[in-house]
């Protein structure tokens, strides 16, 4: 859910990629960790399966991130993430589709924006910032934000809200590369 987020920030780097021979980007390697800090417990999990695309020339700029393939270290943990919480059998897929709406050649840093959906609310005017750096035939894209679970109507039972935190951190490393 969260990695939807950091598969858009990423993406942001419009003026780099107008200098690559193609328009077209697609995401070729997905890394997006979420943690939840709480009292009693930390929680973090991984996704490094996406799907996403990039059109240099509309800005427009679009990531899809099944939810089930979300792994987390404990398997009671990934049951109850998947069932009791993300509902990942009713919504299976967080989406991010937005615009770059900055590129900083001289800070390496992008901004894109766009409405993110997970859990089947969706966020508009949803922002993630972010670094890059010039890769072979593409570049990678690093960002880090925040998403809270209230936004998207996940709710935390009473019983388990020491350990699990409503603000959830998210860190994206994503490769794009000219779409062949």
């Amino acid at each position: 859910m969260l990695l939807f987020v950091l598969f858009v920030l990423t993406l942001s780097v419009y003026d780099l990629f107008a200098e690559k021979s193609s328009k077209l980007l697609e995401l070729r390697e997905t890394n997006i960790r979420f943690i939840s800090e709480a009292p009693q417990e930390s929680i973090s999990g991984v996704f490094t399966k996406a799907e996403g695309n990039a059109n240099l020339e509309t800005k427009k700029v679009s990531i899809r991130v099944n939810l089930q393939d979300l792994s987390v270290p404990n398997r009671l943990m990934n049951r109850h993430m998947h069932e009791n919480y993300l509902e990942s059998d009713r919504y299976p897929i967080a989406i991010f589709e937005g615009n770059i709406s900055k590129w900083d050649r001289s800070n390496k840093t992008v901004i894109i924006e766009g409405d993110f959906t997970l859990h089947g609310i969706t966020k508009k005017n949803f922002r993630i910032q972010g670094n890059f750096e010039e890769k072979e035939n593409g570049f990678l894209i690093k960002s880090n934000f925040e998403i809270f679970l209230t936004d998207f109507k996940i709710e935390i039972p009473k019983l388990v809200v020491l350990k699990l935190n409503d603000k959830i951190q998210i860190a994206t490393s994503i490769v794009w590369q000219n779409k062949e």
